[in-house]
């Protein structure tokens, strides 16, 4: 009975869902609380952290604007800084979609939106199980996660003003540490372990490649084009 749980979680889908994120959550809290010293030494109020967590949601765009913030960057610069990072997102939106069947455009732009990349991630690798795309559990995985982040970035920000270094405390490596643990988890679970290495390996090389001649958010949406179609061509060669 837990297996066929685990497989279509109808019974109790948001519940389900919440149980899910919790690997994401302990993620969130130690990059969520880097944030809020981030943002409150880069001149961010308490209140202003906890607006950035709840409407803009995204770790390293949040990141980015604080350290623009602080160089006072003008306006124009960081929304389009931010909106190129952000912009794989739409990358996401449209791997989910064929999954979500017909539902109704509302709940389609809901779990588009709070997509973040740790809930892509760990709901695809679920998918790949045999997991049903069950918007209430999708909802669970989703709201588990951005309450956790508001929650941590907001007390990241109440901390802040006894955290000066956050280096110290390793805080600054916490965002780049749950994204590898996420691939590792991502590449261990494929059934066709050698493509999954080649594809994580060619957009790796284009990313940080890239990244070098055009801004990295560019590069980021290049290196995931690049490497969902040869994963697709690889895989129709196998077939």
């Amino acid at each position: 009975m837990e297996t066929e749980e685990r497989i279509n979680p109808s019974n109790r889908p948001f519940s389900t869902g919440i149980r899910d994120c919790l690997p994401v959550v302990l993620g969130y809290l130690a990059i969520g609380l880097a944030f809020g010293v981030v943002g409150r030494t880069a001149g961010l109020s308490v209140l202003e952290v906890f607006l950035l967590s709840t409407f803009l949601y995204a770790g390293s765009a949040q990141f980015i604007f604080a350290s623009m913030a602080a160089a006072a960057s003008p306006l124009v610069v960081i929304v389009l800084t931010i909106f190129l990072v952000n912009i794989r997102h739409s990358l996401y939106s449209a791997a989910l979609a064929p999954h979500l069947g017909r539902q109704s455009l509302w709940k389609n732009i809901l779990i588009g939106a709070e997509t973040t990349d740790e809930t892509f991630a760990l709901t695809t690798s679920l998918l790949a199980k045999g997991r049903t795309a069950d918007p209430a559990w999708l909802f669970g995985i989703n709201l588990t996660a951005q309450f956790s982040w508001v929650a941590a970035t907001t007390l990241g920000a109440l901390l802040g003003q006894t955290v000066s270094n956050v280096g110290s405390l390793g805080l600054d490596y916490a965002l780049t540490a749950m994204f590898a643990a996420l691939m590792v988890l991502q590449i261990a679970n494929h059934p066709r372990l050698r493509t999954a290495v080649v594809v994580a390996a060619l957009a790796a090389l284009v990313a940080v490649g890239g990244s070098l001649l055009i801004p990295a958010g560019w590069a980021m949406l290049i290196a995931a084009l690049m490497a969902a179609s040869a994963g697709l061509a690889l895989e129709g060669k196998s077939a």
